[in-house]
């Protein structure tokens, strides 16, 4: 049967009203620039924390790539170490050492050391030897995350039968952790009057996604980054929240994501369309670590960056200000946009104009784009949905 006309206008208004906000907020938007942005970050000196894979491997190298000296931290501090980091608690490849090896590669120097975020002894000593060995600490990413393995293996399963113990495998490296690095290096920094901390968050900060102790540690980091840039102002110290979208880690290509766990109410918000983010791997709509690093170094940069400390920066709003583009050549649009929502529904129209899939891979360099996909996937504006809308969405879903 086909739907009532009243139900048909209403959908075409709520459409209608969508485009305009999006194109009122691209026109109005607090923006990033290039202007004025350092050369390069030669002479700086960054922690990034749970970096031997990941987005932490890719803000590494990013850093790298700007010329910064960098103290990658994990677990696995050798290449072929056994881990648990993989879906189900499997090895996966990837070490400080081997993350050190592509910062290298990228242009910068780097320091690999083997630290556990969840012993606070390490994490000091840490802070106190890069303070001895370089004299200076000017960048703190926050990215050590201890569930990676345990979310995928436990998904699908409400909070109450995870047990209690959940609350720690989430939130103990992730978020305790970043507020002791935040706190020593905040120790450091204020002395130098100067510095940038970096909260690598997520969208489930804002509303349920995965897991309930995973959306409540997300949305605890935000509110860190919120406050302690009210008490780090005064210290000239920028704290802000990163929030990534799709990213092709290896953990979401070993299978992390899969779309048979996540139902409504057992990792999905109620109303959600259905979606099978697998299928976005192959397309730009699924970003790279080193879009979020070169993302963060353009930040680290910036010399107006304080004016936007407490906030919330999404790397493709960031790449779009800072005309940046990942090392296939293109810039992944923003998870919530109207080009991200358009392309996922055009799949198959884009497949079919070999649009769909780019060329090259994590961390390899641009193979070359064809002009069309170069115009879809760097010049045609996103059209980001604004934030307000995104918060007013938000909540309990059954209000």
């Amino acid at each position: 049967p086909l739907a009532h006309p009243s139900a048909m206008a209403g959908v075409r208004a709520a459409i209608a009203a969508l485009l305009l906000a999006a194109v009122v907020y691209a026109l109005w938007r607090p923006r990033l620039s290039r202007e004025g942005l350092l050369p390069s970050l030669a002479g700086q000196v960054a922690i990034v924390t749970g970096a031997s894979r990941g987005i932490g491997k890719g803000i590494a190298v990013g850093l790298g790539e700007a010329g910064a000296t960098v103290y990658v931290t994990a677990r696995t501090a050798a290449r072929g170490g056994a881990n648990a980091a993989g879906p189900g608690g499997r090895s996966q490849a990837g070490s400080a050492e081997e993350t050190c090896e592509a910062v290298v590669k990228a242009g910068g120097r780097c320091i690999p050391a083997a630290v556990d975020s969840g012993n606070d002894t390490q994490l000091e000593m840490l802070f106190d030897r890069v303070l001895h060995e370089q004299g200076r600490l000017d960048v703190l990413v926050n990215n050590a995350f201890s569930a990676v393995s345990r979310l995928p293996a436990t998904m699908g399963r409400p909070f109450w039968e995870k047990g209690i113990e959940m609350w720690d495998v989430v939130n103990h490296v992730g978020l305790r952790s970043h507020y002791v690095a935040s706190t020593l290096a905040a120790q450091r920094m204020s002395k130098a009057k100067s510095g940038l901390i970096v909260n690598v968050g997520s969208f489930g900060g804002l509303n349920y996604i995965f897991d309930v102790a995973y959306g409540i540690g997300k949305a605890a980091m935000d509110r860190m980054a919120n406050d302690m840039a009210i008490e780090l102002a005064t210290e000239n110290i920028t704290m802000v929240s990163l929030w990534p979208g799709l990213v092709k880690t290896e953990n979401v290509q070993d299978g992390a994501l899969d779309p048979a766990a996540m139902t409504e109410r057992r990792g999905s918000q109620p109303g959600t369309p259905s979606m099978n983010f697998t299928e976005f791997l192959p397309s730009p709509l699924a970003e790279t670590p080193l879009f979020s690093g070169r993302s963060v170094a353009a930040f680290a940069r910036d010399p107006r960056k304080m004016d936007h400390t407490s906030k919330v920066l999404v790397p493709a709003l960031m790449a779009a200000d800072y005309d940046i583009v990942d090392e296939r050549g293109v810039r992944s649009p923003p998870f919530p946009s109207v080009k991200f929502l358009l392309a996922s529904a055009l799949k198959p129209l884009l497949e079919k104009q070999g649009l769909w899939s780019v060329p090259g891979d994590c961390f390899r360099p641009e193979p070359g784009l064809s002009d069309a996909a170069r115009f879809l996937w760097r010049t045609l504006p996103d059209l980001a949905i604004p934030g307000i809308l995104l918060k007013l969405g938000s909540g309990a879903p059954n209000l």
